[in-house]
């Protein structure tokens, strides 16, 4: 099995990403949406709650507590006007609100 350096395993001489490249630019793509969301949503609320995803039209959010959830949910209304003039969240029209498992 051949040995590769983190520098070619990074690089984009490939025709296609390759996993770690698409894990990492997932990553940083999640990292923004939950600052995105976080900048709507008023404090102690925005430090319980990220983004886990944005499929197609849902956005699917993850709150550390079923009263983060609930608050959450009444604010949605309010801040998905917010959310969508983003380019983010510009498709987004369902928003799916869980609470964590950790």
């Amino acid at each position: 099995m051949p040995t590769h350096k983190i520098e070619d395993l990074l690089s984009e001489h490939h025709r296609r990403f390759t996993p770690l490249q698409r894990l990492l630019a997932r990553t940083a793509n999640r990292k923004q949406w939950t600052a995105e969301l976080r900048a709507a949503i008023p404090p102690p609320l925005n430090k319980e709650v990220e983004v886990a995803d944005i499929k197609g039209p849902t956005a699917y959010l993850q709150c550390q507590s079923a009263a983060a959830a609930t608050r959450l949910r009444f604010l949605l209304p309010e801040v998905q006007a917010q959310l969508t003039s983003l380019q983010s969240f510009s498709q987004v029209t369902d928003f799916r609100v869980k609470v964590s498992q950790s």
